[in-house]
């Protein structure tokens, strides 16, 4: 009874007032005591509602990535050359610019074997990419603006936001495993943990049908242009990545949830200033080539 009174207790209080409490408690408590789990796993349902620290957003992102690849459409490809080579460049991405926002691990970026165009920025830097979308690109530069643009998204928070939006962060198997464990019992338990499961899938189900606002795209579009250039690639690969798109058409996947082609060229604006090295131009074709056979 003491433990469902203080759990009450901790979901009505008021946010602001919840946090020096909740604080306070924390540092009062036992980790290990069924008392300690429970306030833990409030202030972590607490702290969904503010800012999530890195950790809790790579837990959150890898629950998420998880669900998209149990999907029968996205089967992850069994290509380990391919995989290593995404990899490779998207993590040259990541390192070469301050202005990436680094996570809790590092970036990791997976190839779907899906003809369908498209791409999923996944809380934490898990970002993954169909074979359909990879093949609208005809070099490295391009293979690089693809990916850019979706580091740009977890740069920016934009999948947290739609998170905290949809409450995803009331699915904290750490609440649900831990504190609930120490205070339910089992009916209880069953009904909670199929809540939270539920929250996880109606937001994966969000990135797939809805996607990121137009704001959050044109944003993404514009940051990952200077992620280019800060690598040394070309920052107008993203525009001809469009253009192709564009020109080719087609339906569902980024055709759905994205805005069009043309609309995202234009938000490009002015080109950005690139010195291209012929010789480092033909090495990048070399190993896109070598590397890429979809």
């Amino acid at each position: 009874m003491r433990r469902a009174a203080l759990w009450l207790l901790c979901l009505s209080l008021p946010v602001a007032a919840c946090a020096g409490v909740m604080n306070a408690l924390e540092e009062m408590t036992d980790e290990e005591s069924a008392e300690g789990k429970l306030i833990r796993g409030a202030n972590r349902l607490r702290k969904s509602w503010q800012d999530l620290d890195p950790s809790e957003e790579h837990f959150i992102g890898r629950s998420v990535a998880a669900e998209i690849l149990a999907m029968p459409g996205y089967p992850l490809a069994q290509d380990e050359v391919a995989q290593s080579y995404l990899n490779r460049v998207g993590l040259a991405l990541a390192m070469t610019n301050d202005r990436v926002r680094q996570p809790f691990l590092e970036y990791r970026f997976a190839l779907l074997d899906t003809d369908e165009v498209n791409a999923f920025a996944c809380p934490g830097g898990t970002i993954l990419v169909t074979k359909g979308l990879l093949k609208k690109t005809a070099s490295e530069d391009e293979l690089a603006a693809v990916l850019a643009h979706e580091i740009a998204h977890v740069s920016l928070k934009h999948g947290v936001q739609a998170i905290q939006k949809s409450n995803l962060a009331q699915a904290f198997t750490y609440l649900a495993a831990g504190t609930a464990q120490a205070t339910m019992d089992p009916k209880d338990l069953q009904e909670l943990t199929g809540l939270f499961d539920q929250s996880v899938k109606d937001v994966v189900q969000t990135l797939i049908t809805s996607g990121y606002s137009r704001e959050a795209e044109a944003e993404a579009d514009r940051l990952g242009r200077e992620f280019l250039v800060g690598t040394g690639y070309d920052p107008e690969a993203l525009s001809r990545v469009l253009a192709r798109m564009s020109e080719v058409g087609g339906e569902g996947g980024m055709f759905a949830t994205h805005p069009s082609p043309k609309e995202r060229q234009a938000g490009l604006g002015s080109p950005l200033a690139f010195g291209g090295d012929q010789a480092a131009l033909e090495r990048r074709s070399a190993r896109y080539r070598a590397n890429l056979k979809l």
